[in-house]
């Protein structure tokens, strides 16, 4: 058995296809399935059952599974612990963030980070927090984060902040004349929205589900900066993080009659070992959020 096959089967599994697996791995498909059928035969026995549109895992295939991603876990952990030996003259930090937090609240923090450690590389995953934490329990992220509501007994974490979701909208928009924003006027008025994986998506299924009605989505888009645009033009109205507006977007915000607030941690998985640049971008944030 070789870390590549283990490395096979579980990309086979994440992507429900051997095909799939193959584009993923930048590998031709006949030598996935090669490396499959050599694997099933050391073990004795059938890891998936064939269909025409993928596979499926058998109940042996369930089980080795778990087995597949400790030792691949495993040996990505010892690879760490050696380069954490090297020290900090070297290292890239990898973490995962929403869109919002990481185009306004943590750049201060990363410009603080990297003056202290100018010599770590500093790479930022956008995505939403459910994504976020889908990558970090498959060990595709090692920091990530996560929305309170969303962290599972797998992942350990630390409280980074709470954040109120507001309503953008023009100066000259007839729901700028009131205070706070009821759940239905909201409803009624065409709306720019984030796609689908981000936690905005949640605010929109409470709202629609109390008040029996269906948004008027007239656009979605991952890029604040079109968001926001489409906002000032007075095409629709956003649902936005607090954090998100600045003074000169040309934007002012309401607040829903019945707050829309979320807490967000960092997180990162409590039986992975963490990369010494990983571990001290961790302590440093953390430390720079409770100062």
């Amino acid at each position: 058995m070789e870390f590549r096959q283990l490395t096979h089967f579980v990309a086979v599994v994440e992507t429900g296809s051997i095909s799939a697996a193959a584009r993923r791995l930048f590998l031709a498909q006949p030598a996935i399935s090669a490396s499959i059928k050599k694997l099933e035969s050391e073990l004795k026995m059938p890891l998936f059952h064939r269909r025409e549109r993928g596979v499926s895992l058998t109940e042996a295939g369930q089980q080795f599974l778990q087995h597949a991603r400790q030792i691949l876990q495993q040996s990505k952990d010892a690879k760490l612990a050696m380069q954490a030996i090297e020290g900090l003259d070297r290292g890239e930090v990898d973490v995962g963030v929403p869109p919002m937090l990481g185009s306004y609240f943590l750049p201060p923090l990363l410009m603080a980070f990297k003056h202290q450690y100018p010599a770590l590389m500093i790479n930022i995953t956008d995505a939403g927090t459910r994504r976020i934490r889908q990558r970090l329990l498959c060990g595709e992220l090692e920091l990530g984060v996560v929305a309170d509501q969303d962290l599972v007994p797998e992942l350990e974490s630390e409280k980074l902040m709470r954040e109120e979701m507001v309503v953008g909208m023009t100066a000259d928009h007839p729901l700028a004349k009131k205070e706070s924003i009821e759940y239905k006027d909201f409803l009624a008025h065409e709306l720019i929205l984030f796609g689908k994986g981000y936690y905005f998506a949640s605010l929109i299924e409470k709202i629609s589900k109390e008040e029996k009605a269906k948004p008027k989505i007239a656009f979605t888009s991952n890029l604040l900066p079109l968001i926001k645009s489409v906002v000032r033009k007075g095409y629709a109205i956003s649902p936005m993080w607090k954090v998100a507006i600045q003074d000169d977007d040309e934007i002012i915000t309401r607040p829903f009659a019945e707050p829309f607030c979320i807490d967000l941690s960092l997180a990162w998985r409590r039986d992975s070992y963490l990369s010494r640049a990983n571990h001290v971008f961790r302590d440093f944030i953390l430390d720079q959020v409770k100062g």
